[in-house]
């Protein structure tokens, strides 16, 4: 047990090594007289360069414009959007007055009206009269176009 004891008492480090390895050993610090403190120096701001400041501005410029442009685009862009409506607009007004009037103009009672009276036509005495064509005579026709 006294071996033990020993190299403990052997491993410990001195006191002024112990000072120094914990910031704060309960201890009030004592400060020795030949090491001065330091203050604090004064902060210095880095210089800036000119041409960093010249690509920033540049850079900064640059993202201003194309925002600018954006918008330019953008409102180009919906004038156009918007009098491509009104053109479709006035296209479909148009094609509605023409079915109106396709309406108007093919209405049974008109037809009849401009074929009794205009043309002359008048209705069949005799109800039509159907019948059967055979392929055989339908070849014959042919036949007899093609020479």
């Amino acid at each position: 047990m006294t071996k033990l004891r020993e190299s403990i008492e052997y491993t410990q480090p001195p006191v002024e090594a112990k000072d120094r390895r914990f910031v704060y050993n309960g201890e009030p610090s004592t400060v020795s007289t030949d090491s001065v403190l330091r203050p604090n120096r004064p902060v210095r701001r880095k210089p800036r360069s000119t041409s960093s400041l010249i690509v920033a501005l540049m850079v900064i410029s640059l993202l201003v414009v194309l925002y600018i442009w954006n918008k330019i685009m953008v409102n180009r862009l919906a004038e156009e959007v918007n009098n491509l409506q009104n053109q479709y607009q006035k296209i479909v007004n148009a094609n509605e007055i023409l079915r109106a009037e396709i309406n108007q103009k093919s209405r049974l009672e008109r037809i009849r009206e401009i074929a009794t009276k205009q043309i002359g036509m008048t209705y069949p005495k005799q109800p039509p009269i159907w019948f059967d064509i055979e392929e055989h005579d339908i070849n014959k026709v042919r036949q007899q176009k093609e020479n």
